[in-house]
């Protein structure tokens, strides 16, 4: 009898919410429309309404897992507001935080995208989106939970659900990384790379099980809140691609399931199913929008959540056990770098240097994890902060490429005057890298067209951070010289050369490459087609040393819109280097990117001189083609000394907000500038040659391409339709 009383006096003494029925929240997958469940959660605490258990699935996930981790609907929203998702589903961090190697290759003709190659095959990734800063942003969210490894000890129990894509079964996260099992839950095929949790690959939850009803019940709740953001079928004129067709059939089946899991409610439990209109489940920039519709269709349900309320002071006492509590800095007393899954761990490694011994630095940190994916060959590079015999500190996990480690690399450059007069370049490239765990790679391209070449190199970083590299090369180039006679190309020659070189650097940072170069072969010259006005046929042995300096903040390659880039190269050509000459050869070429509105300008200046007797290769250095005095064709103007000023227009069209679009650009350029064969003629006001262009851009995924018209106050002009960036690197 007493412990009967006991026990009823206890009963007594709790708050009312843990007398209260069981709530359980459901919060169904459904990409950008997932924003929805940020209003269902503002109304369920407006009213009130206390949860005891939450599963989510896809965007469900997330928006659960920061409530379960204590965030309030208003704190998500906030987080939402101010996401980049322009940036955060783009995994490559900016052009700016490239290393200056990948910065360079960005301004080649080749596409960026690079299939892998393996066991005599083509590999391709798993997905469009490798999800690398996607995980950074949710490790940065949900930091605070770091020590919480049971999911039944965050302030609400929470679950996750994934599906293992091999075995077809659904995967309910209750323990783990927090992190890590919400970027599993929202793995969207095709879209986002599949994640390896334990053993198992990961995709989205919602394949098997978009809105997990079965989950929160197993979880003990009495009731449940029902959140269904599923997407409406495609209609018939949307249906026009094999890929539209296959999501279709994904989308039948998941709502066919989610149906019958609706269905099947109790007649306690609540359904709530936003209108969201047009917003699709890729639409994350308008993902916003769905919070206001959410909020709305929890409205709808007002009489049955008020049966689930609680009285306001024990609510707010329950809220405020709920709420996240503030982290204090991670103590890094040591950094790990797990090696098992990439070949090139020590890169990372040395990168991460300089950490230990201090409160971790989080957005420096991501900026340094960020500057190392950059490097070009990893899936992901995950962190967490972990425990060991007492000490804190930080576990690293490169994850290289899995359709690794070799890459082909393509890429087409066009220039069409429509009068007769076009070239064109095609490349195929092969990079081989894991060659050395400190990212040494070998990279060897081949090039037809225009320029005829092969070039086999091999780039080695070293000390601390990687700011050295040396890089022995050998390269093989072939290219036909047109030459004016007058008004019109007279002759043209033929010339090729063999280089067996080494280069190498140093890279204080990101930005700054200083390097020097030796480099010994032989080069010929042949009259092609017309007269002999330039020079006999002739052979020539080539020992130069080379010394330059690189600046490099272009934000973007193709269409810049901040930023600058500098080079400065100095080629000496010396008898003791094997040479037949023995000269000097300067080159400076700088460019200035400024953004206003939509507006972009950049500025830009090319100067190249020679002294003494240099010989024939490195000493000409040519202008002509679209926006190197426009109206003259490619390479058409040459000198030993030649200079060229623009100032280039262009302006975004359309609406820049769209996350997935094809940029396009109007322009105009104005040029100045002139080749001589004396220094002192350069700038001669009678020989300068003014030009101009108008012209339509398109940023396509396959490169930039140009359409327009060039004229030069000499007369010339043409059209012109370009693939390939305005900012050619210096050959």
């Amino acid at each position: 009898m007493r412990a009967s009383l006991l026990i009823l006096a206890l009963l007594f003494a709790l708050p009312a919410w843990a007398q209260a029925p069981c709530v359980g929240l459901v919060l169904g997958g459904g990409g950008a429309r997932g924003a929805a469940h940020i209003g269902v959660l503002k109304v369920l605490e407006r009213e009130r309404v206390p949860i005891c258990a939450i599963a989510g699935t896809s965007m469900g996930s997330i928006v659960g897992g920061l409530y379960a981790a204590g965030y309030s609907p208003e704190d998500i929203e906030h987080i939402l507001a101010g996401i980049d998702w322009r940036d955060v589903l783009n995994d490559d961090p900016p052009r700016g935080d490239f290393p200056m190697r990948r910065k360079i290759d960005t301004l080649r003709y080749l596409l960026d995208f690079k299939p892998g190659f393996r066991d005599g095959a083509i590999q391709f990734p798993r997905g469009a989106i490798q999800g690398q800063k996607l995980l950074l942003l949710l490790r940065r969210l949900t930091l605070h939970t770091w020590r919480t490894n049971d999911f039944d000890q965050l302030k609400i129990p929470f679950r996750a659900v994934a599906t293992d894509i091999v075995r077809g079964e659904q995967v309910v996260f209750d323990r783990g990384d927090l992190a890590l099992a919400i970027r599993a839950s929202m793995s969207v095929p095709a879209a986002f790379q599949p994640i390896k949790v334990d053993g198992r690959l990961l995709v989205d939850g919602g394949i098997v099980n978009n809105v997990p009803v079965d989950v929160a019940k197993a979880m003990g709740a009495d009731r449940l809140i029902v959140v269904d953001v599923g997407a409406p079928l495609l209609g018939e004129g949307d249906l026009n691609s094999p890929f539209a067709i296959s999501m279709q059939m994904l989308d039948i089946l998941m709502k066919q399931r989610t149906a019958a899991v609706m269905a099947d409610l109790g007649s306690e439990d609540i359904k709530i199913q936003p209108d969201l209109g047009d917003i699709s489940s890729a639409a994350f920039d308008r993902s916003f929008a769905a919070i206001a519709p959410g909020e709305r269709a929890a409205e709808l349900r007002l009489s049955e959540l008020r049966q689930l309320a609680i009285p306001e002071s024990d609510y707010a006492a329950w809220r405020e056990q709920q709420r996240k509590a503030e982290l204090d800095p991670v103590l890094v007393d040591f950094l790990d770098v797990v090696r098992t899954r990439s070949a090139t761990a020590g890169y990372v490694e040395r990168e991460l240097a300089g950490f230990e011994g201090r409160p971790l630095d989080v957005e420096r940190f991501d900026s340094r994890i960020g500057h190392a994916y950059g490097q070009g060959n990893y899936e992901r590079i995950a962190w967490r902060p972990v425990e060991r015999e007492g000490r804190s500190g930080i576990e690293v996990t490169p994850v290289d490429k899995g359709w690794g480690p070799n890459y082909l690399g393509f890429g087409l450059q066009i220039s069409d005057n429509f009068e007769g007069r076009n070239s064109y370049q095609l490349g195929f490239e092969y990079t081989m890298t894991g060659i050395n765990r400190y990212g040494g790679e070998w990279r060897s391209r081949l090039e037809f067209g225009e320029i005829t070449g092969l070039r086999s190199e091999f780039f080695q970083p070293a000390g601390e951070r990687g700011q050295y590299y040396v890089l022995p090369y050998l390269e093989y180039r072939a290219f036909d010289q047109p030459v004016l006679g007058g008004s019109s190309v007279a002759s043209q020659y033929r010339l090729r050369r063999s280089l067996l070189g080494l280069e190498f650097g140093y890279e204080p940072d990101r930005n700054w490459r200083f390097y020097g170069a030796l480099a010994h072969g032989r080069g010929t010259g042949s009259l092609a087609i017309g007269d002999d006005v330039l020079f006999p046929d002739f052979e020539e042995d080539l020992g130069e040393f080379r010394l330059g300096f690189l600046r490099d903040t272009l934000d973007d390659a193709d269409f810049p819109t901040s930023g600058s880039r500098g080079e400065l190269r100095l080629i000496a050509k010396r008898e003791l280097l094997g040479s037949d000459v023995e000269g000097e050869i300067a080159t400076l070429v700088w460019d200035k990117a400024l953004a206003r509105g939509k507006n972009r300008v950049l500025f830009g200046a090319r100067l190249h001189s020679t002294w003494n007797s240099p010989g024939i290769f490195d000493a000409f250095a040519p202008i002509g083609g679209f926006l190197n005095l426009s109206g003259y064709n490619e390479r058409e103007l040459i000198g030993l000394h030649s200079a060229l000023l623009r100032t280039v227009w262009y302006r975004r069209l359309g609406d820049e907000g769209q996350l997935f679009s094809v940029p396009a650009y109007i322009g105009a350029s104005i040029e100045t500038g002139s080749v001589a064969t004396e220094r002192d003629e350069l700038f001669d006001g009678a020989a300068l040659i003014h030009a101009g262009s108008l012209f339509l851009g398109l940023d396509s995924p396959f490169g930039p391409i140009f359409l327009g018209y060039g004229r030069a106050n000499s007369g010339a002009a043409s059209a012109y339709l370009n693939f390939g960036t305005p900012l050619r690197p210096t050959p």
